[in-house]
């Protein structure tokens, strides 16, 4: 979820549970209000019925209007407790029931004892709060649409910076040649992660440029002291009078030293890969490349006894570096064919959306997206050096392609997608 989002879920359900609170409060502070205000009316009353009483020695008329109602009844004492109440009584002018509010009093008339009940209409008070009730409830929800309005517009424009610094890190290229630019803002915050992001990629970068000029530098460097040792190698195997053992031990360096030779071609490819250094790109013909290199490894799938089964469309061209085209091949074949298993088999499919070579082997103990990475081979026994596969994934993502690596019933499948 979104941290916009997340805070406008929050916000609003906030928004509501405290309005609606405070129209409940309000609410209920209105109806005491004008409840308090009957009850000064009717004490009014009251003193006007006793004032009338005073000058008249007679009790007032009784009344039974809607609204108001005036009425005494004869007690047999005075022990009639001044009292507030909400009643309700039933009108039979209106025939409905109404709500009143009550004040009963004392009075007394030539010595005898009687029970005033004054009484007041609650309905113009329950319209007055159901009128403010409903006010209430507008006010929330218009409350409600301008928090999303301003949510939904300002905030949104509020975030823009760091949306635009989050768009910039997640295409920021640690070999790119182009530095982080963040839009100006003039929020501290938004400003103080810009700074601080652009410390974090420039040191990425100036880091990444470091090691990539040390392995340019010592994959060069290395390549004449092992042209040397070959060439020695080889005068030392011209040698007349060499014993077995002596024999035996150039044969192994020969060996290292070819191993090492081709490690440090491959660190050179990728190095040149990762600077962009085939820059050239054509329409390749792909099912030409894989049977012109299916028939180059034609002696080694029939000594190893594996059979090929082909799915290749003709033609299907993509747009790539030749050079990359016949590494992606090249490597793609190889990885298939070495970590294959005796009469073991290989498929291999090309239409215009993907690439697909898959081949028996041994089952995996790890995932196999972990090959794709430099020097991760099946078994530290295994003379591959674990860079094949993540070379073709350089080129891959070179040129936007994705590439998958599954495992199901002793196969082995690699897929690259155009």
């Amino acid at each position: 979820m979104k941290l916009l989002a997340k805070y406008n879920r929050v916000n609003v359900v906030a928004t509501i549970i405290v309005l609606l609170l405070s129209a409940v409060i309000y609410y209920f502070f209105i109806e005491k209000t004008l409840v308090y205000q009957l009850d000064k009316n009717l004490v009014v009353e009251e003193k006007e019925i006793k004032d009338y009483i005073i000058e008249n020695n007679a009790l007032p008329e009784p009344s039974y209007s809607k609204d108001e109602q005036e009425v005494y009844t004869s007690v047999t004492d005075k022990n009639v407790k001044r009292s507030f109440s909400s009643v309700e009584l039933y009108n039979k002018d209106h025939d409905e029931n109404i709500d009143y509010r009550q004040l009963e009093f004392p009075v007394t008339v030539n010595g005898k004892f009687y029970k005033a009940d004054v009484r007041k209409s609650q309905e113009e008070t329950e319209d007055v709060v159901q009128l403010i009730l409903k006010i209430t409830l507008t006010i929330v929800l218009l409350l409600l649409a301008i928090l999303f309005i301003i949510n939904r517009f300002v905030l949104s424009k509020l975030w823009k910076p760091f949306n635009s610094t989050l768009e910039q890190i997640k295409q920021f290229n640690v070999s790119g040649k182009d530095n982080i630019h963040f839009e100006p803002s003039n929020i501290n915050e938004f400003t103080e992660l810009n700074a601080a992001v652009n410390v974090m990629t420039k040191k990425a970068i100036g880091d990444y440029n470091e090691i990539k000029s040390f392995t340019e530098n010592a994959s060069h460097e290395i390549q004449t002291p092992l042209a040397i040792i070959r060439s020695k190698l080889e005068l030392l195997s011209q040698s007349e009078n060499l014993k077995e053992e002596q024999m035996n031990a150039i044969q192994s360096i020969s060996e290292t030293t070819s191993r090492l030779s081709k490690l440090n071609q491959s660190l050179i490819l990728l190095t040149k890969i990762d600077n962009r250094q085939f820059k050239e790109t054509e329409d390749v013909n792909l099912s030409v490349l894989l049977h012109r290199h299916l028939n180059n490894y034609e002696e080694l799938l029939n000594a190893k006894g594996i059979v090929t089964t082909k799915n290749i469309a003709e033609p299907v061209f993509v747009t790539m570096n030749e050079t990359l085209a016949e590494t992606l091949i090249v490597n793609l074949l190889t990885n298939a064919i070495k970590h294959n298993v005796e009469k073991g088999s290989i498929t291999i499919t090309l239409n215009e959306h993907a690439l697909s070579i898959s081949n028996t082997g041994k089952a995996l103990n790890e995932n196999p997206a972990i090959y794709f990475e430099r020097f991760k081979k099946e078994s530290a026994s295994n003379d591959s050096m674990g860079l094949g596969l993540s070379i073709v994934k350089k080129i891959c993502d070179t040129y936007h392609f994705t590439i998958s690596y599954t495992h199901q019933n002793m196969m082995h499948t690699v897929t690259v997608n155009f």
